[in-house]
């Protein structure tokens, strides 16, 4: 069987489609890494008309193309084996996302307006919304690890989607919230086990970024 053609199309920061890149990376598979300058984006009407929702990730699969990130990275965790080992396992990943999501709308505009990615300057407000998020979320997280995951794995025994996901995000709050994993032995076991493995870091080291 001929393998398909994939192309990535996101803006050039690691962001929401970083984790589909280190999916195809991981699994070995040859991509187009089409990176997206913000002005091209944002000047460029026709661009973003052309996307199924006018929003970046979109991931085109033979020229077919699939956007939402959570979407591309679960199609692309089930095509390379990061998505559970179990439907159970799958479905136990697919909560965690969208329960990441939820949290993710608390912490955003704080992460993206100190990144410059958003105008203006960040707000009181903004960082407040982003630890209570924190202290809300992540013992659900912890709790969520420990009971349906191993050491370094949030659910089962191996690699998915989520973990890279949650390590990569971790990677940008750690930078604000230094003491954010403090007293989450479950969530700093995944990112100790997921910064330690080859070929991610073969990925990292070849396309840091600092969001």
């Amino acid at each position: 069987l001929e393998m398909p053609s994939y192309k990535l199309t996101y803006f050039d920061i690691r962001g929401l489609g970083e984790v589909a890149r280190q999916l195809l990376h991981l699994s070995g598979t040859p991509f187009e890494d089409d990176r997206v300058h913000n002005d091209d984006w944002t000047s460029g009407a026709m661009r973003k008309e052309s996307t199924p929702f006018g929003q970046l990730p979109v991931l085109e699969v033979d020229g077919q193309p699939m956007a939402t990130s959570l979407a591309i990275n679960r199609y692309l965790g089930k095509q390379f084996g990061f998505a559970g080992k179990t439907p159970f396992e799958e479905a136990l990943v697919d909560a965690l996302g969208d329960q990441w999501m939820d949290y993710f709308e608390e912490v955003k505009p704080f992460l993206l307006t100190s990144q410059g990615l958003w105008p203006g300057e960040v707000t009181e407000e903004q960082r407040q919304r982003a630890a209570d998020g924190i202290a809300k979320h992540l013992p659900l997280f912890e709790q969520f690890a420990k009971d349906h995951g191993t050491f370094g794995h949030l659910v089962g025994t191996s690699l998915t989607w989520i973990d890279l996901l949650m390590t990569d995000h971790f990677r940008s709050l750690l930078a604000y919230f230094p003491d954010a994993l403090n007293g989450y032995p479950a969530l700093s076991g995944v990112r100790r086990v997921m910064g330690q493995h080859p070929k991610l870091r073969e990925w990292r080291n070849a396309h840091d970024q600092p969001f």
